[in-house]
């Protein structure tokens, strides 16, 4: 039975492949087709996987979201109402002064 290894994910791209910097130090070579879920993985997510040495150096397989892992969230907080308005007030008073530039 393989060695489970754990790491972090260092790069995954919208391509289906990335690097996992593993804690031994190691780089291994991730492809979607390896992961357990089938779940997109993001930049810093902790994860457990085995490795397999191939021509071109270690390839990361069977890998899993480490248990306790939080996936980083890359969604943004909506904004308040007092924030909209007032990017509605800026944007009034911005358009009264062109307004003025321009034709007074």
């Amino acid at each position: 039975m393989a060695k489970k290894i754990k790491g972090i994910v260092a790069q995954f791209g919208t391509k289906g492949y990335g690097f996992i910097t593993g804690d031994d130090g190691e780089k291994y070579f991730i492809h979607q087709k390896n992961i357990f879920d089938k779940s997109r993985l993001k930049v810093n997510t902790r994860v457990v996987f085995s490795a397999q040495n191939s021509e071109k150096g270690w390839v990361a397989m069977d890998v899993n979201l480490e248990k306790g892992a939080k996936i980083p969230s890359s969604e943004s907080k909506p904004l308040s109402n007092g924030v909209v308005k007032g990017m509605f007030i800026i944007l009034f008073i911005i358009q009264v002064i062109v307004v003025y530039k321009i034709f007074i």
